[in-house]
């Protein structure tokens, strides 16, 4: 069965489903009555007898229908009780997977469950636990990092273990399972970190695009030759958790852990030299818009005020409306190809007291139909392999190179590469803020992280 034909079974089946349910809740089949035969339904949804079945058995399940041997299928429906989730998400998502859309959709096929979205904060993963530790959350998206930092400080006893469900990506079932548990969270969708450019911006130079074999010194000279008046080279998340690291992963940079728990950098010359180029970089008259915090980087590149951008396919999202052409790219090189591998997977609070109807959300939001759904509509990745490489988004102003994906997955690298706790890159990052900022030199900064790390 082709993608085509899967999709329209896959309507055809829920029409059915939903159809029945809705009639039965509005009274046109009463308490007693009994469903068209199988035969006539098979002909009322143009489905086999086998879907038939298996749909009108979901039914059953939910106490809305029960089966009478060599009668038929009779409506016992008695209004149930509403549940109430609560599904902790962050508020990105809402663009990057259409979630209030997803969840809309979720309400038709389950009226008698309720979903309360709870937004998490960004870059507060303590926070996240502690809220997951009070059973704030039924349900709950879980993005790499913060997975990784629940599994340092003993959060995966709050996580129900998942089953691995067919055509899910390797990589991604490896990226969210814990050592002697098995899978913790469901993945969901994901993106590896990628180059936006600007293709009119260097057309009008004459200069070639970005590909594989660049460095970060290739791009260094291009963005030279793109900045201007009112137009910067180079904008991104300087001090975000998924943007800084990737420099130390892409030189190899290690940090190792002594006996006595101290802990030193493998080669500390090639960090500080690493250190001196990025800052000299960011530094550079013209290159990098200082002074912007947190500023969109997707805001600047639409405004055509940056040539060049380190982005997600989750961030692409963002730029369907652009009006002028742009491409992607991976990263120029370092010492190897690395990116970072960003994701985000779907968890279960281990003790809801709505168990049940929490794995009827996670496994909505995870089912082909829905993931569908999110790649046709955005630049999302899904977690399913096959949804991935099959089904296309269907409309804005894509780049060509959307594919760029499956080139480079054998670059995916993680956090975890650098040898430290999620506490301690969280660490590292506050004291890069202050080098960054021109305010300590690579000496006081190894000095203060090495501190700040002997006082937790």
């Amino acid at each position: 069965m082709n993608t085509k034909d899967r999709q329209t079974f896959h309507l055809r089946y829920r029409n059915m489903i939903n159809t029945l349910r809705k009639e039965i809740k509005e009274g046109i089949y009463l308490p007693g009555d009994f469903l068209s035969s199988e035969t006539k339904l098979m002909e009322q949804f143009s489905l086999g007898k086998h879907s038939v079945r298996s749909a009108l058995e979901e039914l059953v399940k939910e106490g809305l229908i029960e089966k009478i041997d060599r009668v038929g299928t009779r409506v016992c429906y008695v209004s149930p009780i509403q549940t109430t989730l609560r599904f902790g998400v962050y508020p990105s998502l809402y663009e990057e997977a259409r979630l209030k859309e997803v969840i809309a959709m979720f309400h038709q096929e389950y009226p008698h469950i309720k979903v309360e979205l709870i937004e998490l904060p960004y870059h507060q993963v303590e926070s996240i636990k502690s809220l997951t530790e009070l059973g704030i959350f039924d349900v709950l998206t879980v993005n790499v990092f913060d997975f990784n930092y629940f599994k340092d400080n003993d959060g995966l006893a709050l996580l129900e273990e998942q089953t691995v469900l067919p055509n899910t990506y390797p990589f991604l079932n490896d990226l969210f399972s814990a050592a002697g548990k098995g899978l913790m969270l469901q993945p969901f969708v994901y993106s590896p970190v990628i180059l936006c450019y600007n293709k009119d911006h260097l057309r009008e130079q004459q200069l070639l695009e970005p590909d594989g074999s660049w460095s970060w010194d290739d791009l260094h000279q291009l963005l030279r030759q793109l900045k201007g008046m009112n137009r910067r080279g180079l904008y991104f998340h300087l001090f975000s958790i998924n943007r800084w690291p990737i420099f130390l992963i892409q030189q190899g940079i290690r940090f190792e852990r002594k006996e006595d728990g101290s802990i030193t950098i493998e080669d500390p010359a090639r960090f500080c030299e690493l250190l001196q180029m990025l800052r000299n970089l960011i530094h550079e008259e013209g290159m990098y818009p200082v002074g912007l915090g947190n500023y969109g980087e997707e805001i600047l590149f639409m405004q055509e005020k940056v040539s060049v951008i380190i982005s997600s396919y989750f961030k692409l999202n963002r730029l369907k409306d652009a009006e002028f052409n742009y491409d992607i790219a991976q990263l120029p090189r370092g010492k190897n190809n690395a990116t970072l591998l960003l994701s985000i997977g779907i968890g279960i609070y281990d003790k809801s007291p709505q168990k049940e109807a929490a794995r009827k959300l996670a496994n909505f939001l995870t089912s082909e139909g829905v993931l569908s759904y999110i790649r046709e509509t955005t630049y999302s990745l899904s977690a399913n392999k096959r949804i991935a490489e099959s089904v296309e988004t269907l409309h804005g102003n894509k780049p060509l190179r959307m594919e760029l994906y499956r080139e480079i997955a054998a670059n995916y690298a993680t956090h975890e590469q650098l040898g430290l706790t999620m506490s301690e890159i969280l660490i590292l990052g506050d004291c890069l803020k202050q080098y960054f900022s021109n305010l300590i030199d690579e000496d006081e900064l190894l000095a203060m992280f090495s501190a700040k790390i002997n006082a937790q």
